[in-house]
């Protein structure tokens, strides 16, 4: 998996305090604006982090994972289309360590792949040969959000409760927001 913010509202701190300063009357000042931007995030004022947005460049993740991912209702996403590109090299994610499983889901992985590669051979269109790929194989996605909206799916998806791969991306996007936008991400482990 390997996660990269490709766009983030520069100053976005300083950006959304000052936003939120109309709604209080306050005075454009660095340093306040910041302050109004995290005090608006722990009184539950989100309505204000809806003007900063951040992009990531997801890849490495499974169909699985990204089936999750695009449930997220405040998100947008393009998605690596298995409709147009060729999967017949696709990698796979394997969901265990135990070497006997691993080689019973990877076995599985192959056939699916050999069937799809002879499905292409036979002439059979990228659209209909996919039907027989898992959703093990990887993909890449490009997703975009506010930060209201990143911040609902960090309390989402980096939940105990939540699948572990979908749970690894949240937490990556969360510590590299974190770094972005100090205090205002902050979801602990």
């Amino acid at each position: 998996m390997q996660i990269t913010l490709k766009h983030i509202t520069p100053n976005a701190l300083e950006f959304i305090g000052e936003l939120a300063g109309i709604c209080y009357n306050s005075k454009n000042e660095p340093t306040a604006n910041v302050k109004r931007a995290l005090h608006c995030k722990n009184s539950g004022h989100l309505a204000t982090l809806r003007f900063a947005t951040a992009v990531f460049h997801i890849q490495g993740i499974s169909r699985t994972c990204s089936h999750q991912m695009v449930r997220s209702k405040f998100l947008e996403f393009l998605q690596r289309s298995q409709r147009y590109c060729n999967e017949s090299e696709t990698p796979f994610v394997v969901p265990t360590e135990d070497p006997d499983l691993s080689a019973v889901i990877t076995a599985s992985y192959k056939a699916s792949l050999d069937t799809y590669n002879k499905l292409i051979a036979s002439g059979v269109k990228k659209e209909d040969a996919r039907f027989v790929l898992p959703n093990g194989g990887t993909t890449e996605l490009v997703v975009t959000g506010n930060f209201q909206a990143w911040l609902d799916f960090i309390s989402l998806r980096a939940d105990k409760h939540a699948q572990w791969e979908i749970r690894e991306v949240a937490k990556e996007i969360n510590n590299i927001l974190s770094g972005e936008a100090p205090g205002l991400f902050n979801w602990m482990p």
